[in-house]
């Protein structure tokens, strides 16, 4: 990892705010184990300027921070688990890469996949005892809908944004 200097870090604390304020305050729970929100905005910017251990260090800050701030049932460290993995994964995909719509839609669907639909249901079934093949076939149809989402806000946003954020770290 890069060294890091007080603007990094500032930014960093910066989308560690945003993801609590988009996850905690603006997102919209839908039952035990799905939200509607916008908190994979400043992951993936903070993955695309940052990599990806940066930025997954940020996910499980504002994982944890968010969850004292407001809990939504149980703390389990899966969960963290999941918010660190996804933005390293994002890190990974669009960390000093080209943007190109095939990364972005090859980083979403992996996360989708792995992440959210498969680990994030065994987390499910591991805290409630509610059957896997249940929980998976309730939480599809809302991964879906986010995967389209997530496709075209960041296809619409993130390259200008990630450019503009790289910009200020220029010495």
């Amino acid at each position: 990892m890069k060294q890091f200097n007080t603007k990094k870090l500032t930014f960093l604390a910066a989308m560690v705010a945003l993801q609590i304020v988009f996850a905690r305050t603006l997102g919209i729970d839908l039952g035990n184990y799905q939200r509607i929100s916008f908190s994979f905005i400043p992951v993936t910017l903070a993955s695309t300027t940052l990599g990806p251990i940066a930025s997954g260090i940020a996910a499980i800050v504002a994982d944890i921070v968010g969850f004292m701030m407001k809990p939504t049932g149980p703390y389990f460290p899966g969960f963290t688990f999941n918010a660190f993995l996804s933005a390293a994964l994002y890190g990974v995909f669009f960390y000093k890469k080209d943007l190109t719509i095939k990364r972005i839609v090859l980083a979403n669907v992996v996360i989708t996949v792995l992440v959210n639909c498969l680990m994030g249901t065994y987390w499910v079934h591991m805290l409630y005892g509610n059957p896997f093949q249940a929980v998976l076939m309730s939480k599809l149809p809302f991964q879906g809908l986010m995967l389209v989402i997530k496709i075209v806000v960041q296809a619409l946003i993130l390259d200008r944004m990630s450019k503009e954020a790289i910009r200020l770290f220029r010495d």
